[in-house]
């Protein structure tokens, strides 16, 4: 079984994993994890999507200017047009890109989106509504999960109608994890119609307060995450095997989500977000059984 071999291997031994696959592991266990149950022949092509897409989301975490945002991100326009014409600059996730760049070329749309998209987070303005969060959460997080499901050559109506909500799911719950370093960089980059509705001022809104004010748009938003994986489940009778490496994340964001509720919705409570121990195992039932 694929999933099984790729966890005997390179799996558990850190030194034998690509740079993509080592960035992957440490900052998107998540989908190391499920990545693990592709077939052998695309795991480094979805290892380096996967990097590429963990490169231009840090970009609103380590500038402190939305132009040095701009600047990054233009940059990796260039370096993707530079892979295109082969002449790539020296950075290892893009020259992981480059070697497989005929399997990336039917991307370069989604790449691009996904590359706007992080450009409109630099925005100070918050989403907002719903609506405009999850606009912008299908342009990124939904868009590289389409793009990973193309990399596998997966085309299925279900799969891919699968993979949307699973990607804004996903999106979600990396908006929900990354909010306590938002907060703390005085960020928080939440729908301004739903702190409205709870009563929450962003501008006033801090650490000593965010922990009690915020906890009913984390319950909201948590429930919304759970309700794309119920819609991402739908269509699990018409979603080919192969297809499972890009769903597979679903159950470790189930987990997430239950430890974020047991921690009452607190946003700046200390909720363990990597996978635990277990759940390479559990993974390989769900993958055996053809679930997600």
């Amino acid at each position: 079984m694929a999933g099984a071999s790729a966890m005997a291997d390179g799996a558990m031994d850190p030194r034998a994993l690509s740079h993509c696959a080592a960035e992957v592991r440490e900052h998107d266990p998540d989908r190391y994890l499920a990545t693990l149950f592709a077939p052998a022949d695309a795991r480094e092509a979805l290892f380096a999507l996967y990097a590429f897409d963990h490169e231009i989301t840090r970009v609103r975490r380590v500038v402190n200017e939305p132009m040095a945002g701009l600047v990054r991100l233009q940059w990796w326009r260039e370096a993707l047009a530079a892979i295109a014409a082969d002449q790539p600059p020296a950075h290892p996730v893009v020259e992981a890109v480059h070697a497989r760049w005929e399997r990336f070329l039917p991307l370069q749309p989604r790449l691009a989106a996904a590359i706007d998209a992080r450009e409109r987070e630099l925005a100070v303005e918050p989403p907002a509504d719903l609506a405009a969060l999850e606009r912008q959460l299908a342009a990124t997080s939904g868009e590289v999960s389409l793009g990973a499901l193309d990399l596998l050559g997966v085309a299925d109506a279900a799969a891919r109608a699968a993979a949307r909500h699973l990607g804004l799911a996903l999106g979600l719950v990396r908006l929900l994890q990354s909010l306590p370093s938002d907060l703390r960089h005085g960020r928080a980059p939440l729908p301004s119609a739903w702190l409205a509705r709870h009563e929450v001022d962003p501008e006033g809104l801090d650490l000593a307060t965010a922990a009690q004010a915020l906890r009913p748009v984390v319950a909201d938003l948590v429930a919304r995450a759970r309700a794309h994986l119920h819609e991402a489940r739908r269509y699990r009778h018409g979603v080919p095997r192969r297809a499972l490496a890009v769903l597979l994340p679903a159950p470790l964001l189930d987990a997430y989500l239950r430890r974020l509720a047991r921690a009452r919705f607190d946003p700046l409570a200390p909720v363990r977000t990597r996978p635990g121990g277990s759940a390479p195992l559990g993974l390989l039932g769900r993958y055996a059984l053809r679930r997600y």
